[in-house]
């Protein structure tokens, strides 16, 4: 079973949303740690749907052409529960960034040295959106009983930028002193 579906019953526990409603929610919030294209949103939502597991209606807006709106079932709610009380599957790392430095040995230091400080500075960039989006969750959702959960997802995420640059940093602080690579001293 795909786990996008689940990602998906969630999303519509917090209430009907529309399919780009669906897209936005997750540019906005969660994709950070999840995403979905478009190109897996609808055919998910239409599995969803064949399975009795949400329904939709036909909503005409203001500003834009008609919409289907998506919601969740009482048996959508029911699966995405039992789901939620299974143990989570540990997820795979591909992670190329690690992938160069494992084999940097090929390359002059000057290009590793260069990934790294686009890597470290990208870090820097997650932690400003995160302190941002911290500011709104404390401000905005004071009162949201989901709050304290978003909160949580939140710090983990700010707990790995924050170890994904103090990594970076000591990388960039050993590189100056790494011998020449083959492709340096072949030159």
């Amino acid at each position: 079973m795909s786990r996008s579906r689940y990602a998906l019953l969630g999303i519509l526990t917090l209430g009907p949303r529309a399919g780009s409603d669906i897209k936005r929610f997750i540019d906005e919030s969660i994709a950070h740690f999840w995403s979905e294209s478009y190109g897996n949103l609808y055919p998910r939502l239409h599995e969803l749907l064949s399975q009795g597991l949400i329904e939709c209606r036909t909503e005409i807006r203001d500003a834009a052409p008609e919409a289907l709106v998506y919601s969740i079932t009482v048996a959508g709610r029911a699966e995405f529960r039992r789901w939620m009380s299974q143990p989570y599957r540990e997820q795979r790392v591909r992670d190329e960034l690690l992938l160069r430095v494992f084999f940097a040995n090929e390359v002059p230091v000057t290009q590793t040295t260069e990934q790294l400080e686009r890597f470290a500075e990208r870090q820097r960039d997650v932690l400003t959106v995160f302190s941002e989006v911290r500011r709104s969750l404390l401000q905005e959702y004071a009162t949201d009983p989901n709050q304290p959960f978003w909160l949580m997802t939140l710090r983990r995420g700010e707990m790995v930028a924050e170890a994904r640059l103090a990594w970076a940093n000591e990388c960039l602080a050993e590189l100056p002193d790494m011998p020449l690579s083959p492709a340096e001293t072949i030159s």
